[in-house]
């Protein structure tokens, strides 16, 4: 076993040392400084849409309602929030709009929302077959190639395109359903 990845994993983070492509060092601070953004910029009973992973940090540092956390134990509800997120952005608006008033979504690689929607859109599928019919692991979500290309399911997305917008050429989340609030330094 090892002991130091043990006790990393044993403490989790919400700041954390990185390394730029260029090689320095720099301290990531952008899960706080949500956060706290949010707490500052929202009324005190905004509920917040977020994949469950945020859920708790939400609640304790924002002090926000959050749709799901990991205490969410009906399948069901997870499955919608993954519906909400992976499906096209005109039914993911049409879902959320009636879960909560901000939806945050983490990006900047790595294992940002953009790297989970995959599982994401399986685990939507679990339930709602129409995600995926007649494809139980939901294949036709995802990257198609090592270039990080997304199959046009996944382009389709309210998360490609709340993730995306403004920073891939000609992806743009629709202005007269969403509102950009807030961009963390690094993600």
């Amino acid at each position: 076993m090892n002991c130091s990845m043990a006790r990393a994993l044993s403490n989790p983070s919400i700041m954390y040392k990185a390394q730029t492509s260029k090689g320095d060092v720099i301290i990531v601070d952008d899960y706080r400084e949500a956060y706290w953004w949010l707490k500052a910029n929202t009324p005190e009973d905004a509920r917040i849409l977020a994949w469950w992973d945020y859920g708790y940090q939400i609640a304790g540092i924002a002090n926000r309602t959050t749709i799901a956390d990991g205490n969410t134990w009906n399948h069901e509800h997870i499955a919608l929030l993954a519906r909400a997120l992976t499906h096209t952005e005109e039914e993911g608006y049409r879902v959320s709009r009636h879960l909560a008033d901000y939806i945050l979504i983490w990006g900047g690689g790595g294992g940002d929302d953009l790297a989970k929607s995959p599982h994401l859109a399986r685990i939507a599928n679990s339930v709602y077959r129409d995600m995926c019919p007649g494809d139980p692991t939901c294949r036709s979500f995802g990257y198609v190639d090592r270039q990080r290309t997304p199959s046009p399911m996944m382009e389709a997305s309210m998360l490609y395109k709340l993730h995306s917008h403004g920073s891939k050429p000609g992806v743009e989340a629709d202005p007269n359903k969403f509102s950009h609030v807030f961009d963390s330094k690094y993600g």
